[in-house]
């Protein structure tokens, strides 16, 4: 299967049949109303002349109606991705029969185990997500490690595991207890993210500025049709009902927080491609492999507050006290002003129990001096 360079969110709806405790969505479990044409939708993707992965997303695709039926005129022309709980056993029995795998990107299926055991859903989900795999679809089954479930994540991975279902590691994003994740996994985050790097890729980084071809190369799609630049840029482009009108050429990111597939589309220049890459292996803490992208930062842009900063916090987490200060002090005397800076060299001269510089750990200003 080829991987389409074009991609389409399409936020089918916001209503779902799961009520986990760190969702940002409000649960509503009420039937979907608000249904789009799919004849409409392909004749929006098809005239553009480019194949298009369109991600199926919510809330949960499964209660849409007719949905198996839209997944089977999408893929005539077209690759999909799902994400989904796979709550609905004979739901997702009719799309293993009628859809075809070669034509699904993957299956990202979230197991939210509290939920799923408040349910006594454990059982038929372990049913449905083997019929899949052994269907041959690409099924990633991924599990938030909010803080909450870093105790029992282990041996959660285990018992699927014993039943032929791999687990993907996928961070909590977000505020807990004061902390910011999934800089503050530190490195428990070596225990947690081991085998899963890419994982660090799930990082809100800050693009704005920066010229990214959203609007061209990634689009999203709203319940009613509306088309929006990307998950995070709001701009409206039209909608798939009457004309859409997509962007001719990369414009400036306009959120300092990205929430999309940004790192697929933005054109980085080779210190900010570095910087980048640091931090995503900073946050899985592959200490040295973020450490030797880092260094790569401030060989191409001497003094770079973040990259200096960064390798600050790595030498803290290796105890080396005396060279985190002197990272610190570097990132503080290129950008006095920046509060994370002074605090991670107040917190280091003070060096109390209460210095944390996993907190600020900068993953957000990473592309200016």
């Amino acid at each position: 299967m080829i991987k389409p360079t074009h991609n389409i969110i399409w936020n089918m709806t916001r209503k779902c049949n799961f009520r986990c405790e760190y969702c940002y969505f409000p649960h509503d479990n009420s039937p979907v109303t608000e249904t789009l044409s799919v004849e409409k939708i392909t004749d929006f993707l098809n005239g553009t002349g480019h194949t298009w992965n369109v991600g199926m997303t919510g809330g949960e695709p499964f209660i849409y109606p007719g949905f198996v039926d839209i997944c089977e005129t999408l893929t005539k022309n077209h690759i999909i991705g799902v994400d989904t709980n796979l709550s609905m056993p004979s739901k997702v029995r009719e799309f293993a029969d009628r859809i075809d795998p070669d034509r699904v990107n993957d299956m990202y299926v979230a197991l939210h185990i509290q939920e799923r055991e408040r349910i006594k859903g454990v059982p038929a989900f372990i049913e449905s997500a083997r019929l899949l795999i052994d269907k041959g679809f690409n099924v990633i089954v991924n599990y938030v490690v909010h803080p909450d479930l870093e105790d029992r994540f282990k041996k959660d991975c285990e018992f699927f595991a014993s039943q032929g279902i791999p687990i993907t590691p996928r961070p909590f994003k977000g505020e807990f207890n004061g902390r910011r994740y999934p800089e503050a996994y530190g490195d428990r985050a070596r225990t947690i993210f081991g085998k899963h790097p890419e994982q660090g890729k799930k990082v809100a980084f800050n693009f704005f500025g920066i010229p990214c071809s959203a609007g061209m190369t990634l689009l999203r799609m709203e319940p009613d049709g509306t088309i929006f630049r990307c998950p995070g840029d709001k701009t409206v482009l039209g909608n798939v009902l009457d004309t859409v009108n997509t962007y001719a050429e990369p414009r400036p990111c306009t959120k300092k927080r990205c929430p999309c597939r940004g790192l697929e589309h933005v054109h980085l220049t080779a210190t900010q491609e570095d910087l980048v890459q640091g931090i995503q292996y900073a946050v899985v803490a592959e200490n040295d492999l973020s450490r030797k992208a880092f260094a790569q930062a401030t060989s191409l842009s001497p003094g770079h507050p973040c990259a200096e900063n960064n390798l600050g916090v790595l030498a803290w987490r290796c105890g080396d006290k005396a060279k985190a200060m002197s990272h610190f002090q570097a990132a503080l005397a290129a950008t006095p002003e920046h509060d994370a800076y002074v605090g991670n060299v107040q917190g280091a001269l003070e060096d109390s129990a209460d210095f944390d510089p996993e907190i600020c750990l900068n993953v957000n200003p990473i592309l200016s001096n």
